[in-house]
């Protein structure tokens, strides 16, 4: 799945990210909540969002098509590569997303980032064989430590 496929799909339901910032209004000033508490805004999600390569973005599409049979909001947090593995984060969840959620990040160690294709967790992909963990095919391995190698 390419980022323009991604993308579309996203403005097609409609996913939105809270972001680090407070609604404003229209003078400018921070919106609250009845409570007082400042009301964080949302934005409509694009793959610049995402991240991870794109050998992921099946897999985040068709979580996401889960989770929209859970009656969802919708809305995330953020989706990103930690450690080799997929996280996405929700505002809120319950249990039901949370298997899902988890599910995907699963098939996410055995999914190349890069490419899609089947992949290993690698631990050393960092430069001068240091700790960096990614989860890449044979070829996009080879690939990554042929380039490390060159500095």
């Amino acid at each position: 799945m390419t980022s323009k496929e991604l993308n579309k799909y996203f403005k097609d339901i409609g996913l939105k990210i809270t972001c680090r910032y407070y609604k404003r209004d229209v003078k400018g000033n921070t919106v609250s909540n009845k409570n007082g508490d400042p009301i964080h805004d949302t934005i409509q999600v694009t793959s610049s969002y995402i991240d991870t390569d794109e050998g992921w973005y099946q897999l985040i599409h068709d979580l996401i098509a889960e989770l929209i049979k859970t009656n969802w909001d919708r809305k995330i947090i953020g989706v990103k590569e930690k450690f080799g593995g997929l996280r996405f984060q929700l505002n809120a969840s319950t249990n039901e997303m949370f298997g899902i959620i988890r599910k995907y990040e699963e098939l996410s160690y055995e999914t190349c980032e890069v490419c899609g294709e089947k992949g290993i967790l690698r631990d050393d992909c960092g430069s001068n064989g240091s700790r960096w963990y990614k989860t890449m095919c044979d070829k996009h391995y080879k690939e990554l430590k042929t380039k490390r190698n060159q500095y």
